[in-house]
Formats: C-alpha cells, structure tokens, sequence
C-alpha cells in the first residue's frame, strides 16, 4: 500500500493491489447492493475488469474487541458495486493478473463521523436514498449517538458488551423496524429515546441484583439503559 497524496482534509490517496481490496469489508452502515447496477456494471466493463481500477473509498476507525479493548478498522465505504464485479470476475477467472487501484482513505474519530462522511460522500451522487432502509437507519443512529454520546461512548462499533451499545445491532434493529421509523421526525425519536432510557434507569433502580448486578450498576453509573434489553423491544415503546 503506497501512497499517492495527502488531500487538504486529511483523507490520503493510495495505491494498492485489488486483491488486498477485496479482503477489506464493506462499512456496515452502507447502503443495500443494488444487483442491478452490479449487472450494468458488468455489461459495461466485460471481462476488462482493470477498467475499475479507480475511485474506492474506505474509512478507518475504533471498534472494540471481544475483550472491549480499541482496535483499528478499515472498511470499504464507497465502490462496492465495482467490488462485487471484480469479486466475481475473480471467482470465475481465478488466474486472473492482480492489477493497482487507487483508494482514498479517510480517518474518523467514531462511527458518527463516518456517516457523516458517507453523506458528505453521496450527497454529490444523483442517488436517491430515501427508501434504503440502511440510509434511513442511519439517520436515526446518527442521532442517537449525538445524544448519549455526549460524555462517554455509550454507543459503540465493533464486539460491544453490555452496558455498551452495538451501533450494528441497533442499526439492523431500526432497518427491521423502517416502515415504522420513517415516519416518525428524528426529533420526536430523539426525545421519545431519552424517556424510554429514563423509565428503564428506573426499573433497574429496583431489580434484584443478581449475576448481571455489575452491569446494572454500570448502567446506573452511565445513566444510560437501552443496551439491558437485546431484543431491543424497547424500540417498539419509542416507535409505538
């Protein structure tokens, strides 16, 4: 991985093998593949995949391991549709040559800066978004984060543990609710959110401690109270 150039907003330009791309994962916030525009893809390059040689983007950032500690990720934030062509052309064609591409890579300090830079990203892209439910998902999180992760990173990438929440899980939580999410304003949930978490704070005041007591009393401790219910039906409460 070589690099090119610096950009003046921190992102840097690098030259690397494709092979070594397609082992890097695509950002999870991302929008659903669309198969379609895979296919167009394909139809247009042929077999003469090295014509995708240019325009990729990845992100890095902190996600937590299984033992909570900060780890560096990257992940493909733009070009996975080229990316599954050439995937696939892989597969096919496993002797294929490995070929350069050039990728722009951004750092971010949290997963909320990354959405911000996706947005920053398509928002010059004559894409419409609105009915993606990871787009619209995103949101929600977006919002959330800016909320409780005022103080202390309540919400969290990677292999998050209670009394943490996974900004993955509640993502795929809000993209199975998204009928319901869109039509409530970012607002309305913001504010809905803060008094479910307070009413759960207060349960929690008077549970019977038992093997979860450490966890309940980090809870308390952070004042924050969304990640003791897993099956997130507390979202049904703010969504309701």
């Amino acid at each position: 991985m070589e690099i090119l150039h610096t950009y003046h907003d921190g992102s840097k330009l690098y030259k690397m093998s494709i092979q070594s791309l397609l082992q890097v994962p695509i950002w999870k916030g991302n929008r659903i593949i669309d198969m379609n525009h895979v296919t167009a893809i394909q139809h247009s390059v042929q077999k003469n995949v090295m014509l995708l040689d240019s325009g990729y983007k990845t992100v890095q950032f902190l996600e937590y391991d299984t033992n909570q500690y900060p780890i560096k990720r990257t992940y493909v934030i733009d070009g996975q549709h080229r990316l599954s062509v050439v995937g696939s052309h892989f597969e096919q064609y496993p002797d294929s040559p490995d070929f350069y591409v050039t990728v722009t890579q951004m750092k971010a300090a949290s997963e909320s800066d990354v959405i911000d830079y996706f947005n920053t990203i398509n928002n010059v892209k004559p894409i419409q978004f609105q009915e993606d439910p990871t787009i619209i998902a995103n949101t929600y999180v977006h919002a959330m984060m800016g909320r409780f992760n005022q103080y202390i990173q309540v919400f969290r990438s990677g292999a998050t543990k209670r009394p943490y929440m996974s900004v993955d899980k509640v993502r795929d939580a809000l993209r199975k609710r998204v009928d319901r999410l869109k039509d409530i304003p970012v607002d309305t949930f913001i504010a809905r959110c803060v008094d479910v978490n307070q009413q759960l704070l207060d349960e929690l005041l008077h549970v019977v401690l038992d093997k979860d007591a450490k966890m309940i009393q980090k809870m308390i401790q952070l004042e924050f109270a969304l990640a003791f219910d897993t099956t997130y039906k507390w979202l049904d409460d703010v969504l309701a």
